[in-house]
């Protein structure tokens, strides 16, 4: 392959100004509605290395949406009259296959999952071909651009097997002469492709449906990829990008079943008609494709909940850039918003009209709009959320109708040995916290997180700076893990409810059989517990994760005359309906 001769400053103008004139009607080629921001043109390779583009002469940058285009390459390729086509072939990863980092995580997966461990690290490589293979036949066969003519133009970029397959692919599905693309091949390349563009005119109105059948297909060629040669053409444009910091909500729940799928040459969905022949009630304008494209399907596979371990590799793979601490309280967040509830509240005396008091420090994961501006500014020029803002405080003046007084909530967790690690496996009793939690600060409380795994007031714990409204902290503590001790602590209760509490706080311990042992077992232990309940001021709830036997019926006893509201839990699945049904039970509405 011959060197191509370096791009000239006139020449990178004039690929400048075909992209700025394609632009307008190839922003449109699938859709009339889509809006983009104008591609990102780089003119030299600091601009490419600052936009992050590299491999390719054309991407779309997946984390914000960005087409970028190196113009340097375009110009030495002799592209830049082909700048609809690349325009148009980028616009449709945003409109048409992936469309949503959803999707394109999804997709991802899929392919990754159906080939071996030694070749996962090509996913995104394959993924890429699998897309670019579907938009491009739709834009060659009815978006008006002549993406034919942009890998003709590229012959001979790459040599490989893999790359001669896909070529051959496209020869087939636009019924072009052999040998247009790509050299002549050999018989099995030929009937490979056969089946690549079979796959495509069957799936290609539920093409995640297809990924996995084009990955089995595509696997025998990744195996002999050159090292010493370019072995893949100059325009992948999605291989190597990464969603940046941005966690895709839909995740969990998986309905893919890697054992259902079958190679492309025994697979009986593959349909065996004309390849050139139009299906029926196909779109011809792309004005139906809208945001993830494809026909509404009914959906008749089996959902199934993904492990924490194995979310988390997903998310690895597509190059999330995140603390793991922010990924696993985000795995739990999107576990437990199927389940939250408004917070339930207390009733009051009377209800009245808020009457102005004070002013109190505004934390962060508050209301924005409760911050008192006039009052932070008299504090201090400079603003630093946290410790100079401030919000006012207000009481009630004297109504006639009764009210309600929102609690704060303590939660208290048994991080002992018995729990596993909810970074490895599902941690019920942390879905349940983060249920409670998020429930408490949708209403305007304060939330007390703590994990506690201890005997005696020997062990390790971990906890909330007090009483907040900053959910990632609270959720950063409700997903940390502890493995040591016995129960969850006496001493961490007493300690949270050494005073009286100005404001009435709900105080929730989730352990098991060992509480009693702990309280027990320390000196005073029941009249501590006893007057942790009394200075919390709403109430308390113990939820024990064991069977209601006749040898518990002392300790429960005892439990229940120092304040608290006993539930038997015999599963840890049922600690997440037990954290619905409580707000609704305990302190819903009347």
């Amino acid at each position: 392959m011959s060197s191509r001769p370096r791009a000239s400053s006139a020449s990178i103008d004039h690929a400048e100004t075909c992209f700025v004139d394609a632009w307008p009607r190839a922003q449109v080629a699938f859709s009339p509605y889509t809006r983009l921001a104008p591609p990102i043109l780089c003119r030299t390779q600091a601009d490419e290395r600052r936009e992050q583009l590299s491999g390719s002469f054309a991407m779309i940058r997946m984390r914000d949406e960005r087409i970028v285009i190196g113009l340097r390459e375009i110009a030495e390729r002799g592209l830049a009259e082909h700048a609809h086509a690349i325009l148009s072939h980028e616009v449709g990863h945003y409109v048409f296959v992936p469309s949503t980092l959803r999707d394109h995580v999804r997709l991802h997966d899929r392919i990754r999952r159906m080939l071996t461990p030694e070749l996962a690290s090509h996913a995104g490589l394959v993924a890429n071909l699998y897309a670019d293979l579907l938009l491009n036949d739709r834009l060659q066969r009815k978006g008006g651009a002549d993406i034919a003519a942009v890998y003709a133009a590229m012959k001979g970029d790459a040599s490989s097997d893999l790359w001669s397959f896909y070529m051959r692919s496209y020869e087939r599905l636009w019924l072009l002469r052999p040998g247009t693309l790509t050299e002549p091949t050999s018989p099995a390349i030929d009937a490979d492709a056969e089946l690549a563009a079979r796959v495509l005119r069957t799936f290609r109105e539920r093409w995640l449906e297809g990924a996995p059948s084009f990955a089995l297909l595509v696997s025998p060629y990744l195996e002999s990829l050159p090292t010493e040669t370019r072995a893949i053409g100059g325009w992948m444009d999605t291989a190597g990008t990464s969603i940046g910091d941005q966690i895709p909500d839909g995740l969990i729940e998986d309905e893919f079943d890697r054992d259902s799928i079958q190679h492309p040459a025994v697979d009986e969905r593959l349909s065996d008609g004309d390849l050139d022949a139009e299906e029926e009630g196909d779109d011809t304008d792309g004005t139906s494709l809208g945001r993830g494209g494809g026909r509404p399907r009914r959906d008749t596979s089996v959902r199934k909940t993904r492990g924490p371990a194995e979310w988390l590799d997903t998310l690895k793979a597509v190059g999330v850039h995140r603390d793991p601490k922010d990924l696993l309280a985000s795995y739990y967040r999107e576990l437990a918003m199927p389940h939250l509830l408004p917070f339930p509240a207390q009733k009051v005396a009377r209800a009245g009209d808020p009457l102005p008091e004070g002013l109190d420090v505004w934390e962060a994961g508050s209301s924005l709009e409760s911050i008192d501006w006039f009052a932070t500014l008299a504090k201090s020029p400079v603003v630093i959320p946290g410790v100079t803002t401030v919000e006012r405080t207000y009481g009630v003046t004297d109504g006639g109708e009764p009210g309600r007084l929102v609690p704060d909530l303590y939660v208290g967790i048994d991080c002992s040995g018995s729990m596993g690690n909810p970074a490895l496996q599902i941690a019920y009793p942390i879905v349940a916290g983060v249920v409670l939690a998020l429930s408490a600060l949708r209403r305007g409380a304060r939330v007390m997180v703590c994990l506690s795994g201890e005997w005696h007031g020997a062990g390790r714990f971990v906890e909330t700076p007090g009483f907040i409204r900053d959910e990632r902290a609270i959720l950063g503590v409700l997903t940390d893990y502890l493995g040591t001790g016995a129960s969850f602590g006496l001493p961490r209760l007493a300690e949270a409810f050494a005073t009286k509490k100005k404001h009435p706080v709900h105080a929730l311990v989730v352990s098991d059989s060992d509480l009693f042992g702990e309280i027990e077992g320390t000196q005073d232990g029941w009249e501590i517990a006893k007057r942790a309940v009394e200075h919390a001021g709403a109430g308390a709830s113990a939820v024990l994760r064991l069977r209601k036997l006749p040898a518990f019926e002392a300790p429960t006893k005892k439990l229940e005359d120092a304040g608290f509201t006993p539930y038997f839990i015999e599963s840890e699945p049922e600690l997440v309906s037990f954290a619905r049904a409580f707000a609704r039970r305990t302190f819903g509405p009347t």
